[in-house]
């Protein structure tokens, strides 16, 4: 699922390679995320606007997580007194443009995704411009002006947007888009004076909790693994650990549009009563046991293989298999995920329906 219906459209027309499936091995095998989840996030093309204090870990966040497009839009330069907390920067980097340093280190992090420098400021004239190619916005800086332009262009593209504002131990973060009446102009209609994180100060540690919230706003909406918080404003008070949220009012949720991973996966289970057939007929086939070794040792199906989730991510199928490959866990769940995310790689891999708690 997700909430974006251009990544809903289009996920599907991709594929990961073997190194990609190694790479995000962790997600894939998250149930409700698994690979819809990880096409999805390669199929998404998201702005950050900022590689500074919150910009450092929304990027490290994103560009780990497989963001299939990240493009970073900072006019600002590399300083001393940035690298405290502004991790994706470098000593050596002092003086160099901040986009350009950091999509330098983001492509050692990742190198299946592509990262977009855009070494410029943000501002009235060009944000249409640089929203118009994404599916939706990260709100990084510390410019009030450049909030008003985000929003507008946001409203007039139909973007969502994530926001997040840092002063000193306080933060709050919250998730913008027009279509469902939650908008940076309803909830400051007139702008405000405040002071930016180098008049107020700012410890690295309190941004980079912003900033991966900020992350997982974006990762919520391009899977639909979980509900953003569209129009509702969360404080956070980093000196109490404390958390406080309110909604702002009239603000409707968006349809989390449904794609086709579940039609993928009925055509990938085999029941028990399919497998007990074919057993008997003596149909070529190669069961793999999925769980940690223990679990096998104390029972699985005669003749099954063990060979671990990690293994088969990492290492693809073991050789001389021949006929159907049968993935076996406990309960079907992260054996329908590997099926599913193995499904280009061999038209004759399954899982069995249910897993072993279902096998007499």
């Amino acid at each position: 699922m997700s909430y974006l219906s251009r990544i809903a459209q289009t996920h599907a027309s991709i594929d990961l390679s073997r190194e990609e499936l190694a790479y995000y091995a962790r997600h894939i095998l998250l149930p409700g995320f698994g690979i819809d989840g990880q096409l999805q996030l390669k199929s998404a093309r998201v702005l950050v606007v900022g590689a500074g204090g919150l910009g450092c870990p929304v990027l490290q966040a994103l560009a780990g997580a497989g963001v299939g497009r990240l493009t970073v839009v900072d006019g600002d330069v590399v300083s001393v007194s940035n690298l405290s907390r502004q991790w994706l920067h470098r000593y050596a980097e002092c003086g160099q443009n901040k986009a350009t340093s950091a999509c330098a280190i983001l492509c050692e992090l990742n190198p299946f995704i592509e990262l977009v420098a855009e070494p410029r400021m943000l501002n009235r004239e060009n944000a249409h411009e640089l929203i118009e190619a994404h599916d939706c916005v990260i709100d990084a800086t510390d410019d009030l002006d450049a909030r008003y332009w985000i929003d507008d262009a946001c409203a007039a593209l139909d973007r969502p947007w994530i926001h997040a504002a840092l002063y000193r131990e306080r933060s709050q973060l919250t998730v913008f888009w027009a279509r469902c009446g939650a908008t940076f102009r309803k909830l400051y209609p007139e702008p405000s004076a405040a002071p930016t994180c180098s008049g107020a100060g700012m410890l690295g540690a309190s941004a980079s909790v912003v900033g991966n919230l900020q992350a997982l706003e974006a990762i919520k909406l391009i899977t639909g693994n979980a509900q953003p918080k569209i129009g509702e404003l969360l404080s956070f008070d980093a000196a109490g650990l404390s958390l406080q949220s309110f909604m702002m009012p009239e603000v409707d949720m968006p349809e989390c549009i449904t794609t086709d991973g579940a039609a993928r996966l009925s055509e990938r289970a085999l029941s028990v009563f399919a497998l007990q057939q074919a057993r008997s007929i003596h149909e070529p086939m190669a069961l793999l046991d999925l769980r940690s070794g223990s679990d096998f040792e104390k029972g699985s199906i005669p003749g099954a293989i063990h060979y671990t989730d990690e293994q088969l991510l990492e290492d693809g199928l073991p050789q001389g298999l021949t006929g159907k490959v049968i993935l076996l866990c406990e309960e079907g769940t992260i054996s329908a995920i590997l099926a599913d995310a193995l499904s280009s790689k061999s038209e004759h891999i399954y899982f069995l329906e249910g897993g072993l708690v279902a096998w007499p």
